[in-house]
């Protein structure tokens, strides 16, 4: 208990060595529920920025006008022209 009270004491984690190397750290459970919810507002705001990002790539490709296209009949050898509409098909 003496290591949660220096913790909360300082408002800092206190380190736990094992022979000189660092082998956890000991966080109140305040200081561990605050370093979360910074966490999770973190992931929140990278997502936002990689919606962004998103956003961007789109509207760089949707104003690039040099790109070649190509019909359904070039990549598929299939011409829409023949193909008869079905509607009893079972799509809906």
């Amino acid at each position: 208990m003496s290591i949660f009270k220096e913790a909360d004491e300082t408002n800092n984690g206190v380190y736990l060595f094992n022979r000189s190397s660092v082998a956890g750290v000991m966080l109140t459970q305040e200081q561990y529920e605050s370093v979360n919810e910074e966490i999770e507002k973190l992931n929140v705001e990278i997502e936002v920025l990689y919606d962004q990002i998103d956003e961007l790539v789109v509207k760089e490709r949707i104003a690039d006008t040099n790109v070649k296209t190509y019909s359904v009949e070039e990549t598929t050898g299939v011409n829409l022209d023949d193909i008869e509409f079905d509607e009893n098909d079972g799509w809906e």
